[in-house]
């Protein structure tokens, strides 16, 4: 507990300080889901490293939702910058979920 809390604060001041840099305040949110996603999506690479069977429940719980708010995230960002995209957004958030999905039925089919 005590490392995602450290980490949501390091993620908070990450996303202050890309904010204030950026002078688009609402941006906090956004960054603040891609620094938690980016982190979620290492623990899962390294805890599938460590493991033996490469993978499991974790891995695959942890690769989820690290991508989803990572991909979130920056398609918040990119609808503002480039609005009018909504159904391509929306197309590749559902490419990746069921990427993810086959990823899992891989895995657990292997092992």
């Amino acid at each position: 507990m005590g490392l995602a809390f450290g980490y949501l604060i390091i993620c908070a001041a990450i996303a202050i300080l890309v904010s204030w840099y950026l002078d688009v305040w609402w941006y906090f949110f956004p960054i603040m889901m891609i620094a938690g996603g980016a982190y979620l999506l290492a623990i899962g690479f390294l805890a599938s490293r460590a493991s033996a069977s490469k993978g499991g429940p974790l891995f695959i719980y942890l690769i989820l939702w690290g991508g989803a708010l990572l991909i979130l995230g920056l398609e918040w960002i990119l609808n503002d910058l480039y609005p009018g995209n909504l159904i391509f957004l929306v197309v590749v958030f559902m490419v990746f979920i069921g990427a993810v999905a086959l990823l899992g039925y891989l895995i657990r089919r292997r092992s």
